[in-house]
């Protein structure tokens, strides 16, 4: 019988990430297998990806490339000569799929045959957390993970046209169909497009074709707009990030790709009342991260791009300079801090060389004072933050992993960088006081602090 979904996973060169999300469809998918079917789609890759798929449990429907072709096009060869399924839905290697995710999306397309458009509320998740999540915790991420979410609508409801969808409470709408696996749609709407996407070769994420960053919002947003949707508000899926080889180029495409689809959009029966919302939204993003592209060049390529294909157009807009001026001034505060940590930081080991250092707070100035002080790696021995999520992640920059800081105790340091907010400060000082040993130094944004013995 043909199965009613077929969850389809192009990859490429990343089987240790296949390995973990077929793992994932191990626990998720084993009870539905009459129903759905799974579908890896190998990009003629070079590595160890026809075992990992031969090793698993799963009946998974394989196919490999003949040669390496851009990413839209191993999607259309996954979704149109792999796949069988009614219903198709895409995910990536290094996504995280919820429990009770795909009980979720067989219930909506169950419950409203006629819906040819299923959205799929997510959230996001380090990549290297999700491998933890999958084999210590049997796919339950930490609940604050499911704190923030591109949509803050988590009631499963029905939209009467799709463009309603961008008016849901959410901190980004702009985002709303950035992804791939944000929705479950008609397999027909992927043979359809095979004839009409123009998808280059590229891989690297410098391309400037339209297909190559949107293949998915391409053949469906069209098909569906003005009609009836269904929304699954509760997450089915956690985007993996922070794992991507094209992530130098992630911010061009965000900001001139979101800008080179929205353009392409208004050319559709898309409403334009919708339309307006999402470029309002997309210059309050844009201002942000151009300004991220330009402070931080070294960290961001396509900043070329950028300012010829994007920014003319957006700098007329109010919202993009209120965002971008936010931007700055936040951004130069923190590494004013940053530098003034690193400042005293380097002061006291000039006359203690062997001194043990520990971090509380990776995030903004802790992000930045990393950093901006490579001299002092060798004597880090400690990176903390109160944010679950972060647990077991490595720290960009060094070879730690984050801990939870009531691990501070045993880390025996000799100074503590507080790298949160001046807010939190005296919180997390009288809260580390207590497991540091006399003579230690807790240098913050408010000086140095000597612990005395009691």
């Amino acid at each position: 019988m043909k199965p009613i979904l077929s969850i389809c996973i192009p990859t490429f060169n990343r089987s240790a990430l296949l390995e973990v999300i077929l793992e994932n469809l191990e626990q998720e998918a084993s009870a539905y297998l009459d129903r759905i079917e799974i579908v890896v789609a190998n990009n003629a890759s070079n590595d160890t990806t026809e075992d990992i798929v031969r090793k698993s449990v799963l009946p998974i429907v394989y196919g490999k490339q003949k040669s390496t072709v851009g990413f839209a096009r191993n999607v259309l060869f996954a979704t149109t000569e792999l796949a069988s399924g009614e219903f198709i839905w895409v995910i990536g290697d290094d996504d995280l799929i919820l429990p009770g995710g795909i009980t979720r999306i067989l219930n909506s397309i169950n419950d409203a045959p006629t819906v040819d458009y299923h959205y799929l509320n997510f959230g996001w998740i380090d990549h290297k957390l999700r491998t933890h999540i999958v084999r210590e915790e049997n796919g339950h991420p930490p609940a604050s993970l499911l704190n923030k979410l591109q949509f803050n609508e988590t009631n499963r409801q029905y939209l009467q046209r799709l463009e309603d969808l961008v008016f849901l409470p959410s901190d980004n709408p702009s985002a709303a169909f950035s992804g791939v696996f944000c929705f479950v749609t008609r397999r027909q709407f992927f043979i359809d497009a095979v004839d009409t996407l123009q998808p280059s070769n590229s891989l690297d994420g410098s391309s400037t074709v339209i297909a190559d960053c949107f293949p998915h919002a391409m053949l469906s947003l069209p098909r569906v707009a003005g009609k009836p949707i269904a929304y699954i508000g509760e997450p089915c899926l956690m985007q993996g990030i922070n794992g991507w080889e094209w992530g130098g180029y992630a911010y061009k495409n965000m900001v001139f790709g979101t800008h080179q689809f929205f353009e392409w959009l208004e050319t559709t029966s898309f409403a334009k009342d919708a339309m307006q919302h999402l470029w309002n939204s997309y210059y309050t993003m844009a201002g942000t991260l151009f300004f991220r592209m330009l402070h931080y060049r070294d960290e961001h390529k396509g900043l070329d791009i950028v300012l010829n294909k994007a920014i003319p157009s957006s700098a007329s807009q109010p919202l993009f300079w209120d965002t971008f001026m936010s931007e700055s001034q936040l951004h130069f505060d923190t590494d004013h801090d940053a530098r003034k940590l690193s400042e005293w930081a380097t002061e006291l080991i000039t006359t203690h060389p062997d001194a043990r250092i520990g971090l509380w707070g990776v995030s903004g100035r802790g992000h930045c004072f990393v950093k901006f002080s490579p001299h002092l790696h060798k004597n880090l021995v400690w990176v903390a933050d109160k944010e679950p999520s972060l647990h077991g992640v490595s720290l960009d920059g060094t070879e730690l992993n984050i801990a939870h800081p009531n691990t501070l105790l045993i880390a025996n340091l000799d100074i503590l960088i507080i790298g949160a907010r001046q807010d939190f400060i005296d919180e997390i000082t009288s809260i580390a006081t207590p497991d540091m040993k006399p003579g230690a130094i807790i240098i913050s944004t408010k000086g140095k602090t000597s612990i005395h013995s009691e």
